[in-house]
């Protein structure tokens, strides 16, 4: 089956390429600073001619526009440079030199992005702008990038939430933060990235196995985080915000100033939020509150041809989980379920109490850059520490049942290359170690063991470009070694080393088919080698038991024996391999916009996990989960339409739909996002009134019932006994998927002069829910009507 999809694929690829129109015409050239001859990332070219005529030059300063015209006029713009307006013809490839601008001039309209580097054009990608990411500093991640058709996120509770791509998550969804891989402790779906959304310049979201480029957590995407570009030439600046949100009553000040001089830049800022408990529309949810402290800055300096940044950031946070979650036996678990309201309800309070995490996270980073005549080498290395701390409904409260410190060193050597006008590309190594330890005095077997992790890699990405296309050609190889110790259930030490290695590629191909339309296909492979929780988990953890790939084994009698922890090389425990084919549809004219995505992507050894009952635990009876491996295949589409029935108003639709299976099993897999529809119409006008800007926009959304579910054994049934399991039945659920529901948001913004007030409303119509993808639905609505306040003041 594996080999019958990569014959498909590799057809449609060439049949692609065979098929498409030729182009008459095309403009191209390259942007650079007309004093240090460095590409500039991020132009703007566009001329008055055609609505078509529009691009931005590429991570070499390059740009490629397609056209019906022989010759045009195009205006050239870049944050911090003087624009200019030149005539260009498409029987040159033309050299543009571009003379920085003082500072003290008014700044450009049109930011330039020399961070903004588009390494793999032929996977469907897209960017959240500053403007959406700082409409409250109490937002999280999660909420930012599910505006996006295809991207949602995983749950526990309004707190934490987990991006999920496609269908995958956690481990599969890499965070570059920065430029590096997020060092934070990335497994379960109760863990979420500690990232301070409002601290950052944009994000972007891609979608497909970028595993050539970032290595094995990206098997099924990649948000990278990209922080100030800390700009030259860049007049003294600053930005100062604070916030109000009905639903938990939370306050919040975000504040950040910045300047680049001619051969010097920098950056600072820092936010503070905190949340007391949330509501449903109908009640209170208890110990829903959050706190965070976040900060970061920056510096780059420039010698010549020499550029050299330190960067710096730190995150603390302190994040509630619904009390109603924790049942201290089996009829209060029952009850905890079946309870139409929450079993534990108190009075609004900024409290935060057991069970709660506290997270650590700092960040330290150096790059330095040498520009060369055809392309760059950059050096970037970094260190990161995690510290974690988590606290349960137990007797010895005052205690973590989970205390771990995590280390995180990266060093990468990328050198980025334009051979000719045609072949460019990146060659790159890569070090990357995490050194994660348990804290003594939790009075608890540790959930996951001490490990020291180590991976070295190497890619190739070339791109070659031809009449009206471009070929994009990927290849990668990473050699991972472990090495692990920790206790068994009755205490006894183990320890086991082992490594897994793997080599990854891809090919892409991007046509433009007309003036209009581009039609872009990628293939690639990807593997991913099961993280530390999915081969060690042992015991509870929040409001669950789980128990790893290693650390249990199914019984004679079809239950499963948790006393011994087995070595890996006596296992039958495999990484993952995927191959996932990727199609885009881009078509643009005039008014009107559309992009359609669709994809395969079949996943040996898929590893999730699967209910297997309620066990007894010293807290109490806990939902039962283990670790387990399958091969699934996932299927699916977004859709994303925009009308522009006016240079200042939009109208916006969009679907996702996704398809998955356990194929090894012929069952379906569990907490898979349920098809999705919404639109969003926005319009803005100038000068109204005393205001010099006012938008508007309203999203309307549906989320259908996940149709596509496991069968469903009751808890009641299960504390109960009335029903007999065996470990290879098919899996199950603890509680039907939830009904659909209906959503609508809302966002306001009013402008004077460097003050601009905002009020987002969501959920404004109350609407009682459950998300299909928190797992507090078993016990809880989600969050009622919340109105969100913002005054900012940028200069």
């Amino acid at each position: 089956m594996r080999s019958g999809l990569i014959i498909l694929n590799v057809l449609i690829l060439l049949a692609t390429a065979e098929y498409v129109n030729a182009q008459e015409f095309q403009f191209s050239g390259k942007v650079i600073d007309k004093d240090t001859k460095e590409p500039l990332i991020g132009v703007k070219i566009s001329s008055d001619v055609e609505v078509t005529l529009r691009g931005l030059t590429d991570m070499n300063g390059m740009f490629s526009i397609p056209s019906k015209f022989e010759t045009a006029v195009f205006e050239i713009t870049y944050n911090g440079y003087e624009a200019i307006k030149l005539e260009l013809s498409v029987h040159d490839k033309a050299l543009i030199s571009l003379q920085e601008s003082s500072y003290e001039l008014d700044e450009v309209n049109v930011r330039g992005d020399k961070s903004n580097k588009k390494e793999m054009n032929t996977l469907p990608q897209t960017y959240i702008k500053k403007d959406e990411l700082s409409r409250n500093s109490s937002t999280k991640l999660g909420d930012v990038v599910a505006a996006i058709d295809g991207v949602t996120f995983a749950s526990t509770g309004s707190n934490i939430q987990l991006p999920v791509i496609h269908g995958l998550y956690g481990n599969r969804i890499l965070v570059l933060n920065n430029g590096f891989t997020q060092g934070f402790q990335n497994w379960g779906s109760d863990h979420a990235p500690e990232v301070d959304v409002s601290g950052a310049e944009r994000i972007r979201v891609v979608k497909g196995a970028a595993g050539v480029k970032y290595g094995p957590e990206a098997l099924g995407g990649a948000l990278v985080i990209e922080n100030n570009d800390l700009n030259f030439n860049n007049k003294f600046y600053g930005d100062f915000t604070s916030s109000y949100q009905t639903n938990g009553r939370g306050y919040g000040i975000n504040a950040a100033i910045g300047q680049g001089l001619k051969n010097f830049s920098y950056h600072i800022g820092g936010n503070y939020n905190k949340v007391g408990d949330r509501h449903a529309p109908s009640y209170n949810l208890t110990n829903t509150g959050f706190e965070e402290y976040a900060y970061q800055g920056g510096v780059k300096f420039r010698k010549g041809k020499w550029t050299a940044q330190a960067n710096y950031s730190a995150i603390r946070q302190n994040l509630g989980i619904l009390r109603a979650a924790i049942g201290s036996s089996g009829p209060a678990l029952i009850k905890n379920f079946e309870a139409e309201i929450p079993t534990y309800i108190k009075e609004f309070s900024y409290a935060i109490n057991e069970p709660n995490q506290i997270v650590t996270h700092q960040l330290a980073a150096g790059i330095l850059t040498r520009y060369l005549e055809n392309g760059n080498i950059e050096l970037r290395f970094a260190r990161q520490w995690n510290a974690r701390r988590e606290w349960d409904v137990r007797r010895n409260a005052d205690l973590p049942v989970l205390d771990l410190e995590l280390t995180t060193d990266e060093v990468q050597l990328e050198w980025n290359h334009e051979w000719n006008k045609r072949f460019s590309g990146s060659w790159g190594v890569n070090y990357f170690s995490q050194f994660n330890r348990n804290n003594p005095g939790t009075l608890v077997t540790p959930f996951i063991p001490n490990f020291r992790l180590t991976r070295i890699s190497g890619f190739m990405l070339e791109r070659m470009e031809v009449q009206n296309g471009r070929w994009e050609l990927g290849v990668r190889y990473d050699f991972d070694t472990r090495e692990v110790s920790g206790r068994t259930n009755a205490q006894q030490i183990f320890r086991d080393n082992f490594d897994f290695h793997n080599l990854t590629a891809s090919i892409g191909y991007q046509a433009n088919l007309n003036k209009n339309t581009t039609f872009t296909n990628n293939i690639g492979t990807g593997w991913r080698p099961p993280n530390m929780h999915e081969l060690y988990a042992f015991g509870q953890h929040e409001a669950r038991t789980t128990f790893g790939l290693l650390r249990y084994v199914p019984d004679s009698d079809s239950t499963i024996s948790a006393k011994n922890v087995t070595l890996l090389n006596q296992s039958n425990v495999r990484p993952e391999n995927s191959i996932k084919y990727t199609s885009e549809l881009e078509w643009i004219k005039r008014k009107h916009r559309l992009n359609i995505t669709g994809y395969s992507n079949y996943i040996r050894n898929f590893t999730f996990h699967r209910p297997i009952g309620v066990l007894s635990t010293a807290r109490g009876p806990m939902p039962t989960f283990v670790v387990d491996q399958a091969d699934a295949l996932f299927l699916g589409a977004d859709l994303t339409y925009s009308y522009s029935y006016h240079k200042n108003g939009k109208v916006t639709f969009g679907a996702s739909y996704i398809w998955s299976r356990n194929v090894q099993r012929n069952e379906h897999l569990i907490n898979q996002p349920p098809i999705h529809l919404h639109t969003k119409w926005t319009q803005s006008w100038q000068n109204v009134g005393p205001l010099d800007k006012l938008e508007i926009s309203i999203r309307p959304s549906y989320t259908f019932r996940q149709f596509q579910a496991p069968r469903v054994i009751s808890i009641r049934d299960l504390v109960e006994g009335n029903v007999s399991l065996s470990f290879n039945d098919p899996i199950f659920d603890f509680m039907a998927p939830p009904a659909g529901y209906f959503l609508v948001n809302s966002y306001v913004k009013m402008q004077k002069g460097k003050f601009s007030l905002s009020v987002e409303g969501r959920n404004i119509l109350n609407q009682e829910y459950r998300d299909y993808l928190n797992s507090m639905r078993y016990y809880a609505n989600d969050l009622g009507l919340n109105v969100l306040f913002s005054l900012a003041y940028k200069f």
